[in-house]
């Protein structure tokens, strides 16, 4: 009974906001090498987005070429992997060929979709993340038209597994980063693929496989009334509102078709969090965590979004908030500051920008603006005509 790693959505080079990720994902990523180094699994399945840009930037194509060598180089356990949504799939392959005879797989081409790669005597088909107008154009290419709207990402991919290859004598597995029905919500940040209702696979779709592997929704599920198609979830959680557990699952496959499949979740802990501290007042929040940095308690370091029931100004907020939490921010949802506004002096349609500065100065400052002021104005605005002549 061959076992596979399957894991998704490593988003290499993403941010939390304004927070670097890299040294997270690096950590989760050498927890997911002890995982392969206790298991030894036949493969480790990544099912799409590996990066989170098309064009990663170069610290995360580092980490990917790190560990692509720990897993299929160092310890000669092949890797399959296909383009999310957020990869560039042609960037993703590059020397994609060359690297297959040395045990990396990148399955990024639709038009191949239908040919598995047989690893421990399991066909791995990868389906790389599409859209409903690329199958059309692909079927029409094989000479078999398809009418499917730009929405229809269930019959597009209904299209794309009937042409799957499949030995009725062999287990097989399907690789795929879709959003699919049943499965939650997209996670904060992603392209939004579901729209209006529309856009989904529904998970009948993929079935007739021993395992399907997901990418695209980043908490690890299995699809309710289908405890074949899982999503693995992201090693990391890459918003606030990713609460609970980030890892990866082992997969049992059968020796045959149509046997029995085991699934063991496995966490990735981290030893920077993600949370989200809700309905306190600032100064509590501050003072808890001066004790908390004081009894040396590193959950201090964590990401943390902190939402306070403050409704008055907060002076100095972050730069106090950082001084306790150097990765926090802050999210204030109600005030009662009201703005104040008084009419402006005279005519809005013949006040000049002089004669605004004028009254927004004497409304500042309660005086005239010197001599030196007003000629600065002037300079200024004179220049700005200039420049629009």
């Amino acid at each position: 009974m061959p076992t596979f790693l399957h894991t998704a959505d490593w988003h290499l080079g993403k941010r939390l906001h304004a927070f670097r990720l890299i040294e997270q994902q690096r950590e989760a990523l050498e927890r997911l090498l002890d995982v392969v180094d206790a298991e030894q699994p036949a493969a480790v399945l990544v099912a799409g987005d590996v990066f989170d840009a098309p064009i990663p930037p170069l610290e995360a194509l580092e980490l990917w070429d790190w560990v692509v060598g720990e897993i299929v180089d160092a310890r000669s356990i092949p890797l399959v992997a296909i383009p999310g949504n957020h990869d560039h799939a042609v960037r993703l392959a590059v020397n994609a060929r060359v690297a297959r005879g040395a045990g990396l797989h990148v399955l990024h081409d639709l038009e191949q979709a239908h040919e598995p790669v047989r690893i421990a005597g399991v066909d791995v088909f990868g389906v790389p993340f599409h859209k409903p107008a690329h199958v059309r154009a692909l079927a029409q290419r094989a000479g078999t038209p398809l009418e499917v709207d730009d929405y229809d990402y269930d019959a597009a991919m209904a299209w794309l597994l009937r042409r799957a290859h499949r030995d009725r004598d062999v287990p097989s597995v399907l690789l795929a980063h879709a959003f699919v029905a049943g499965g939650g919500e997209e996670p904060e940040g992603e392209d939004a693929v579901m729209v209006g209702g529309a856009g989904a696979v529904l998970p009948g779709t993929l079935i007739g496989f021993d395992y399907a592997a997901l990418g695209h929704l980043h908490a690890p599920r299995a699809l309710p009334g289908f405890e074949r198609v899982r999503y693995a979830g992201s090693p990391y959680p890459y918003a606030f509102g990713e609460d609970g557990a980030k890892g990866v699952a082992l997969v049992d496959l059968p020796d045959r078709p149509g046997g029995a499949v085991a699934v063991r979740p496995v966490p990735l802990p981290a030893t920077r969090q993600v949370r989200v501290v809700a309905d306190v007042a600032f100064d509590d929040a501050i003072a808890a965590g001066i004790d908390a940095r004081r009894a040396g308690d590193p959950r201090v370091d964590d990401y943390l979004m902190l939402v306070v029931n403050d409704r008055g100004p907060i002076a100095h907020a972050h730069d106090r908030l950082r001084e306790v939490h150097p990765f926090a921010l802050l999210e204030q949802p109600v005030t009662d500051v009201q703005a104040s506004g008084r009419p402006l002096p005279g005519d809005v349609r013949t006040l000049s920008l002089e004669d605004l500065f004028r009254d927004f100065y004497r409304s500042t400052f309660g005086a005239e603006p010197d001599a030196l002021e007003l000629d600065v104005l002037r300079e200024a605005l004179a220049a700005d005509a200039e420049d629009a002549a």
